[in-house]
């Protein structure tokens, strides 16, 4: 197996991990935030969460933050072998870290 072959195993590898994350955080985001359709709820007589979730919004911020750590170094992996070898950037690594970034500080300071 040649040394391209390798690197871009791991930078698939890396990829997947974390946008499984990523995924992972849309769940977590799911069950961590207000209810919606407050209203019909409350004409029905439902229970209704109007604040988010302190402990799944931790395990959220908590993921994305592993996400964003990941795509860094796959990121840093990724300039790496550009400029070692015939192979060129990958799209989704710094997209990733830019969402998982922006979803990061959004947590962290607006909620």
């Amino acid at each position: 197996m040649t040394k391209i072959k390798v690197f871009q195993i791991l930078l698939g590898s890396l990829s997947i991990l974390g946008w499984s994350l990523a995924v992972y955080a849309l769940l977590l985001f799911d069950a961590a935030r207000p209810d919606r359709a407050v209203g019909y709820f409350i004409s029905k007589g439902a229970s209704v969460r109007l604040s988010w979730d302190p402990e799944i919004t931790l395990r959220l911020e908590y993921v994305i933050w592993i996400c964003a750590a990941i795509s860094l170094f796959n990121l840093g992996f990724n300039f790496y072998v550009a400029n070692r070898s015939r192979m060129g950037y990958w799209f989704n690594i710094p997209l990733l870290l830019l969402t998982s970034t922006a979803a990061g500080l959004y947590l962290s300071f607006m909620i």
